[in-house]
């Protein structure tokens, strides 16, 4: 081959360097959710932010309390009811046992003039007083018979009443034990809360100036909160 022909062979070209795989760029999806969320909390401080945002318990001790409050309700008025009634069948009973006491004297004067009046002269008279004799007795069974009825009504009342009476008084002594109990339920629930705020991580407790002694001073107190806990369980049953 000649100097001035060109050369048929083509060199051998260079390889272009292989890109690496791209890295995650400054702004990516990744970091900016990392950013936007913040850095990952801590277990103890994820677990307190669930128990904070976790719905109350159900306060039951309201709902029987209401119904306490609406038997009352519905029994007080009864009761009132019943003690008016049996006021005024007191008063109608006082009325005819003062009836039947005077005509029951009366029968009595009348059989003593009867007595003394036997005479076949005086005959007359005798008729006369027997007729009153006959309205008196007649007078003292109306109002004995009477008198027995209206002492019937009163003690059907009397004892109707005493069973309301009976009825509310254990409807309130229940109320007051409810409220007694909703109020230790609170205390317990409070002292919970407050053991639980007291409660520090092994992380927590490193942190600013050092205090070797405070976790045994928190379990010390938490100790406390527990027994005083179990004290109002005991007291409230």
């Amino acid at each position: 081959m000649s100097d001035g022909a060109p050369d048929s062979a083509p060199e051998p070209g260079a390889v272009p360097p292989r890109r690496p795989p791209n890295p995650p760029g400054v702004g990516s999806a990744r970091e900016s959710t990392t950013a936007a969320n913040g850095p990952a909390a801590p277990p103890t401080m994820a677990v307190a932010s669930r128990e904070e945002n976790s719905p109350p318990a159900l306060d039951n001790y309201a709902e029987f309390i209401a119904r306490l409050d609406a038997a009352a309700g519905k029994l007080t008025p009864r009761r009132d009811a019943l003690a008016t009634a049996l006021g005024a069948a007191e008063l109608l009973l006082t009325q005819n046992q003062t009836g039947l006491e005077l005509w029951g004297q009366r029968l009595s004067l009348i059989s003593q003039l009867l007595a003394r009046h036997s005479g076949a002269d005086k005959a007359r008279r005798y008729s006369t007083l027997r007729e009153l004799h006959d309205v008196a007795a007649k007078m003292e069974r109306m109002f004995a018979s009477r008198t027995q009825r209206i002492q019937d009504v009163c003690r059907s009342i009397g004892e109707r009443r005493d069973q309301i009476i009976t009825s509310l008084f254990e409807l309130e002594k229940s109320r007051v034990k409810l409220t007694s109990s909703r109020m230790l339920a609170l205390e317990r629930e409070n002292l919970r809360r407050v053991a639980d705020d007291l409660y520090l991580s092994p992380v927590g407790t490193g942190l600013g100036f050092p205090d070797p002694d405070l976790r045994e001073s928190l379990r010390e107190a938490r100790e406390a909160i527990i027994l005083a806990e179990a004290l109002l369980e005991v007291k409230g049953n």
